[in-house]
């Protein structure tokens, strides 16, 4: 070990035979340690003849070691203090086996050259914390202390916990700012995160199947006011987009949210405008497998609602809605949109000025154009085989005058967009192998990029004057028979990037 002395960082990896560490905690220069792939290691420290500590460590990962259950020998005594007394980052993986972290200790920390009250920890200093795919990991020390001696974490600043699918709690955490819990199954409720969230600035949340309604009401005694937090993502968390009052209520918390994102959300069903009225600082919505979401909106009185929501949102972001056909009222801001992975029933998007309520309690339909059916045919069978997404703006906002970047891709059964606002300056549609029409005037367009849109066959009615348009790549438009003819196609001799290739 003498010759080890000068080390700083060090790192094991792939050693699956070796079933015992020396005694690197006697290292006095270590402050990065990584072992990963120690498949025969039981301990991580053992053989101590007196108590363990990393003096300078800062930097502890531990990967992929199913059989580590035990940070210390069982007859080591450790005395008072802690193990990790300086380490900042810890990051635990695929260590199927351990249960806990150590065993915390009292410790005395400083903030600002004033000292706090003691508390336990055995990680005083950890500011970053990961655990993920933890298997059997269930508590937060290997002793269990009482409620007066909870395990805090006095400077975390970041938590992640990814498929630690025993614990149920969170520890102690006064400065905690960014906190994601994930994992289809694990069982942290939102009553447990709701410790935490108040003071936090990014939240990402797998809530359990296992939540309540009195959950909400729980969750809200706690948060009488406006919370910090700027950025959201929900995965499964059907509880917070019930009809429950309580659940619109949480969401007046929320005020401050500039970035939502929603994952796999059955409950989502309508456009929340009552939510989103809320949200009056978001600016990023992103929107994926929501397979339940139709977009139409539910109102009290039948008629379109006036009020703008979401009056700052500039990005919009909706893929794998597979019954989505409308998106109403959408703010003048928006200068972002892109629409991914839909049902193979769309058959249209068509940008134009909302039209349609869906009245409380109803089961309402968007009713397709029915002209082109053959005779005998009837319209329920229309409604079963094509439909159309209207992305509407606001009643004075007819066709998003700020929208700049639009990207339609894998629609595979789409065959028309329509109206395509003239203020888009980057059009991107990628892999919809029906489209056969593209309408709107295109005049500002900077950036066209069309590809594996076998059955195109023009874009006569789509592109303006050109005189703004930089780059063009068409790839794999194989029906594309011509491009513009007319005064504007004199510009495309002066693209900065031009790029046709039609297999």
């Amino acid at each position: 070990m003498n010759t080890l002395n000068g080390t700083v960082e060090l790192k094991l990896s792939g050693c699956k035979k070796l079933e015992k560490l020396p005694a690197l905690w006697l290292l006095p220069a270590l402050e990065i340690l990584h072992v990963k792939g120690l498949e025969s290691l039981h301990c991580l420290c053992s053989g101590a003849a007196t108590a363990v500590t990393f003096q300078k460590l800062k930097v502890l990962t531990l990967v992929e070691m199913p059989n580590v259950e035990a940070w210390l020998d069982t007859d080591v005594v450790q005395g008072e203090g802690p193990i990790f007394p300086e380490v900042e980052e810890l990051v635990i993986r695929e260590c199927g086996s351990l249960t806990a972290l150590p065993k915390a200790a009292s410790v005395t920390t400083e903030s600002s050259g004033v000292v706090d009250t003691k508390c336990r920890s055995a990680f005083p200093a950890l500011r970053n914390m990961t655990l993920r795919s933890l298997n059997m990991f269930d508590r937060w020390e290997t002793v269990e202390g009482t409620p007066e001696e909870e395990v805090t974490f006095p400077l975390l600043e970041d938590l992640e916990i990814d498929a630690c699918l025993k614990l149920t709690g969170l520890p102690e955490t006064p400065k905690l700012g960014k906190l994601a819990i994930g994992g289809e199954g694990q069982q942290i409720s939102l009553q447990a995160a709701s410790r935490c969230i108040p003071s936090l600035s990014r939240l990402r949340l797998d809530v359990s199947p296992d939540d309540t309604k009195t959950t909400l009401l729980h969750v809200k005694q706690k948060w009488d006011h406006e919370l910090p937090l700027a950025a959201m993502t929900l995965t499964r968390c059907d509880l917070l987009f019930s009809s429950h009052p309580g659940a619109l209520a949480l969401w007046t918390c929320f005020a401050r949210l500039v970035d939502l994102t929603i994952f796999d959300c059955d409950a989502l069903v309508y456009w929340l405008e009552n939510v989103f009225q809320v949200l009056v600082s978001l600016r990023r919505l992103s929107i994926w497998r929501c397979s339940k979401l139709t977009g139409h909106t539910q109102a009290s009185d039948g008629q379109s609602a006036l009020v703008e929501v979401l009056p700052r949102l500039e990005y919009l972001w909706m893929s794998g809605c597979t019954c989505l056909v409308e998106v109403p009222n959408l703010p003048a801001s928006l200068k972002e949109l892109c629409i991914h992975s839909f049902s193979d029933n769309l058959k249209s998007i068509i940008f134009g000025q909302h039209e349609y309520v869906m009245p409380v309690g109803g089961e309402g339909v968007v009713q397709p154009d029915t002209s082109s059916l053959s005779p005998g045919s009837s319209g329920s069978e229309a409604t079963a085989s094509i439909a159309v997404l209207k992305l509407s703006s606001a009643a004075n906002h007819r066709s998003l005058p700020c929208l700049e970047s639009l990207c339609i891709r894998s629609c595979h059964y789409l065959s028309e967009v329509a109206n395509l606002p003239p203020s888009i300056k980057i059009l991107d549609i990628l892999s919809c192998g029906n489209l056969q029409s593209l309408s709107g005037k295109l005049d500002v367009v900077q950036k066209l990029n069309i590809q594996s849109c076998s059955r195109l066959e023009s874009l006569e009615s789509c592109v303006g004057e050109l005189r703004s348009l930089e780059e063009l790549h068409l790839d794999g438009c194989k029906s594309l028979v011509s491009l513009p003819d007319g005064p504007e196609a004199t510009h495309l001799l002066d693209i900065l990037r031009f790029v046709v290739v039609m297999v």
